[in-house]
């Protein structure tokens, strides 16, 4: 049996998860035990693309991987324990728990802009297994495009932000950060929104 203990951010864990199962019941979620207290709860999504909210707390173990419809359960039910292991449905490797560089910042008016567009334009043209590939492979943002190793952006991850709910709307309060960072670690890339993280292997294009 698996369990994860949460002392702090339960509410905003919930929410993430409860997107992710929406979008796929069968999606996996692993914790990744951080220093000073802290778990960093990953969820899968059929975007190609993992997203990431820390909570304070402790899990059974660091790199469990649970069903996230019994996690969304566990923290609306208000208990600890979740369920039996599930390691052999996460697609990959996690990414790193640290080791990322700060490469630049996008206005979240941005971000939900190009998602906007995205969306019109699954709507026009995705057929039932959703929005093409060639849609979300589309590189939409370029961050420190003036170094000598611009980061390339896809539609996909993008996506992932607003779907999960990850990219304040209008009418949030005006302490909540108004830009997504982007970082790299190796051949991942990281956008931290203000209520979540997104990863992307960009190397592979799958999770290992």
């Amino acid at each position: 049996m698996e369990w994860l203990e949460v002392t702090e951010g339960s509410r905003g864990l919930q929410a993430l998860v409860g997107r992710a199962v929406g979008l796929d019941q069968l999606a996996a979620a692993r914790f990744q035990q951080v220093a000073g207290g802290g778990v960093d709860v990953f969820v899968t999504t059929p975007f190609d693309c993992i997203a990431a909210r820390r909570v304070a707390g402790r899990a059974s173990r660091d790199g469990a991987a649970v069903s996230a419809a019994e996690l969304l359960a566990a923290l609306q039910a208000g208990t600890r324990d979740i369920g039996p292991a599930r390691d052999a449905s996460w697609p990959g490797a996690l990414p790193p728990a640290q080791g990322f560089t700060a490469r630049d910042t996008v206005p979240v008016a941005a971000a939900r802009s190009l998602a906007d567009e995205g969306r019109a334009l699954a709507r026009q043209f995705s057929g039932p297994a959703g929005p093409p590939k060639s849609l979300l492979d589309g590189i939409v943002l370029t961050a420190d495009a003036d170094s000598a190793d611009p980061v390339k952006i896809p539609m996909r991850m993008i996506f992932t932000c607003t779907a999960l709910g990850l990219i304040p709307g209008f009418e949030a309060p005006e302490h909540i950060p108004r830009h997504l960072r982007v970082s790299t670690a190796g051949r991942w890339v990281r956008l931290d929104a203000p209520f979540g993280s997104v990863y992307r292997n960009a190397g592979l294009g799958l999770l290992v």
